[in-house]
């Protein structure tokens, strides 16, 4: 209901929307257009039009209530609007300096920057219905005449400035004219302690004249902000629109604010530190990453909304990409099964749907017409040093990605998607003479550093093949030597660079590569390199293979005979030599003879049999690979 002023003129009250958010509120955040490397911050014309331009009280509460300690005051804007209306701005208005204001108290300087939501006009002791927050009240008083004439004119005087406080007002204006002294004074003692901005006037105002001049102030800030509103959100739907990479929308933000805009992708143990010029980019439900922006040029209300805007438009722009990739990983993981079961599909055809997903040899950074030369089998496995294995299982989109973002770095492409629970199949095209196993160390080394050393990964290669469809023929092959080089991994902790069990390793660039800085151990395996235990691990399952390691080490297998099979494994490893033994176990040469004579009746064979001895290392390698 509009209240009426002293003057008989109407006061209007606050729309709903003015009431509760002077200025545009955005779900996601504003910022001014310009020219390249300035905002519309810096195109303004004056600096209270630059200042305009700037949001601040849409993205707090209105007010705050800084005289008193109550329970349920109004908090200050963390950064209020250098374009708002303040407490000091009204009374710089020229209606209102006609009045010859004086603040009343010292120590309601500092809240006289405080925005204004409303000018309102009162004549009421009790102000607390009636208000909502930072208004800036005018009033002539004239309750307290009767209470003066009562004989309690400090109490009221109290008593209202109590009220005015309770109700969340931001200062009070009380016109006070010659013959009113006793009021004046009352007003003087009530207010002089007060944090509340109290301004005593001396002449007649023109209420009417305030509050139009304030509102218009008001209602044009408004006004500003819905603008820039308008415009901010049209720059970011069009990038969203045109799919704007990631890079040209954080330069777009860094041209709006006229500073220095960085995007740090998460990794698994990064932190975007508290920082109040850091805003989260999330992705369905992850914070994939972050956008931040150096502390100068716009001020923080600014930088916190455009970074915000901007955050949400590389959002949609990572989905989309996550999206598109989605499609092109099934896309490849279709390919790559029907060339594993080659009943529909021929070299020719096969060829043409690889280059139409952008699979080939690059030269120069451009896909090549021409067919590679070769067609290399790759499967890479993975594990997270103690992690739940059904984690490991589920982490085949994170290898996925790792390895389409380390292609990328190496500038090389291959044709790549699952193959079990913990394994992706992989083609790569070779151009002639390009070194096989270095092109593989050096992706599975980028892509290890992609996932942020939380993962490990290695790799099984199979020989090339000319065509796809013999390549995807030895993606079995490959998927062995990678299921070996695990178990390997497992028992020797790691695998020396440039060595295999043998001595020998397949490809000398490959070995070279890994041993550069960052790459200090193996990744890429090849049969001669896994050696008999890749063997087994392609006969994994077959009965009469297990049957040979059960009939060769019978009850050592058992769970209470573990001791006697670790002494086994030492005295094979030793070469069947029982003085490096018993240096090794740190045993006696007698109790060490009379161990192995239990072990060798237990066993039934000879241990100084060369032949008995290979067999028994034979099937120890058989109980390891099958788990027993």
């Amino acid at each position: 209901m509009a209240r009426t002023s002293r003057t008989g003129v109407p006061v209007p009250p606050p729309d709903d929307d003015a009431a509760r958010a002077p200025g545009a509120q955005l779900a996601s955040s504003t910022a001014g257009l310009g020219s390249s490397g300035r905002s519309a911050v810096d195109d303004a014309a004056t600096p209270a039009d630059q200042a305009a331009l700037r949001p601040g009280a849409p993205r707090h509460a209105p007010a705050r209530d800084l005289h008193r300690a109550a329970p349920g005051a109004p908090s200050a804007p963390a950064d209020p609007d250098p374009a708002a209306l303040t407490v000091g701005g009204v009374a710089a208005l020229e209606p209102f300096r006609r009045g010859n204001p004086q603040l009343l108290s010292e120590r309601a300087a500092a809240a006289t920057g405080l925005p204004v939501r409303w000018v309102h006009v009162i004549e009421t002791s009790d102000a607390t219905g009636l208000l909502e927050g930072g208004e800036f009240v005018l009033s002539t008083v004239r309750i307290l005449d009767a209470a003066l004439a009562e004989g309690r004119g400090d109490e009221a005087a109290a008593a209202l400035l109590d009220g005015i406080e309770r109700a969340g007002a931001v200062a009070l204006a009380v016109e006070v004219l010659s013959g009113r002294e006793p009021v004046a004074r009352v007003l003087r003692a009530a207010a002089a302690h007060r944090e509340l901005p109290v301004y005593l006037l001396s002449r007649q105002v023109r209420f009417v004249a305030v509050t139009q001049e304030a509102h218009r102030r008001i209602a044009a800030r408004q006004l500003e902000q819905l603008e820039t509103d308008r415009r901010i959100h049209e720059v970011f739907t069009q990038l969203t629109l045109e799919a704007a990479p990631v890079q040209r929308i954080v330069a777009e933000a860094g041209r709006l604010l006229g500073a220095e805009v960085v995007w740090r992708r998460r990794a698994a143990s990064s932190s975007p530190g508290d920082n109040g010029g850091t805003v989260p980019v999330v992705v369905a439900g992850e914070m994939v990453g972050w956008l931040s922006a150096e502390p100068q040029g716009a001020g923080p209300a600014l930088r916190a909304t455009v970074l915000e805007r901007a955050a949400q438009a590389v959002a949609l722009t990572l989905l989309s990409e996550r999206s598109r990739r989605d499609e092109k990983r099934q896309a490849e993981t279709a390919l790559l099964h029907e060339l594993r079961r080659p009943w529909n599909v021929d070299e020719d055809s096969a060829q043409r749907r690889a280059h139409e997903l952008g699979i080939g040899v690059l030269r120069h950074g451009v896909l090549s017409e021409a067919a590679p030369a070769a067609w290399l089998p790759v499967v890479v496995r993975w594990e997270r040093p103690g992690a739940d294995p059904l984690g490991e299982h589920q982490g085949g989109g994170a290898v996925l990605d790792a390895l389409a973002w380390a292609l990328g770095r190496e500038r090389t492409t291959a044709l790549a998607g699952r193959l079990g629970a913990a394994s992706v199949a992989v083609l790569v095209p070779l151009a002639a003479r390009t070194p096989q196993d270095a092109v593989v160390e050096r992706v599975l080394a980028v892509a290890e550093q992609r996932l942020g050393g939380a993962w490990r990964v290695l790799a099984g290669v199979s020989d090339f093949e000319s065509g796809m469809i013999g390549a995807a023929a030895r993606l079995d092959e490959a998927g062995m030597i990678a299921e070996a080089a695990v178990s390997l991994l497992a028992r020797d902790g790691s695998a020396d660079v440039g060595s295999s069990p043998d001595g020998a390793v397949a490809d000398r660039s490959a070995r070279d590569d890994a041993a550069r800085p960052g790459s200090p151990r193996r990744r890429c395996f090849r049969a001669q390199d896994v050696r008999l235990r890749g063997l087994l691990a392609m006969l994994r399952g077959d009965e009469r293979v297990q049957m040979f390691a059960r009939a060769e080490l019978g009850s050592v297998l058992d769970v209470e005979r573990r001791e006697d099979r670790e002494l086994l494994t030492q005295f094979l490893a030793c070469g069947g030599n029982k003085s490096l033994l018993a240096q090794r176990i740190h045993l006696s040469r007698p109790a060490l003879y009379g161990r192995l004579a239990r072990l060798e009746r237990r066993l039934g064979v000879s241990l100084d049999d060369p032949e008995s001895r290979t067999s028994l290392h034979v099937a120890l390698l058989i109980a390891e690979v099958e788990g027993c």
